[in-house]
């Protein structure tokens, strides 16, 4: 039998924000099944970083969207954020 396709349309020009620390603990136990590895190894250099992505991704979208897959999230644009460096070029208020 064939797999069934998504029916999910991503809105257009929808960019997700991935914020690192707001993941609960079910969203990071999600994680670490869909990819089978724990998180902290996905960050590694040389790992790769497409499969810690999606399952973040997913997790995230899937507080909005409960009917998303991880093969939807494919289509999505991302805006990483986390607890960056500040940039020295850019002016303090």
């Amino acid at each position: 039998m064939p797999a069934k396709k998504s029916e999910f349309v991503l809105p257009e020009n929808f960019t997700l924000d991935l914020k690192l620390d707001s993941l609960t603990i079910d969203e990071i136990d999600a994680i670490e099944e869909i990819t089978g590895a724990p998180l902290d190894t996905l960050n590694k250099p040389g790992s790769r970083r497409a499969p810690m992505l999606r399952a973040m991704a997913y997790v995230v979208m899937k507080r909005k969207f409960p009917e998303i897959t991880p093969e939807d999230v494919g289509r999505l644009k991302l805006n990483l954020k986390g607890k960056a460096k500040p940039d020295p070029t850019e002016a303090s208020a």
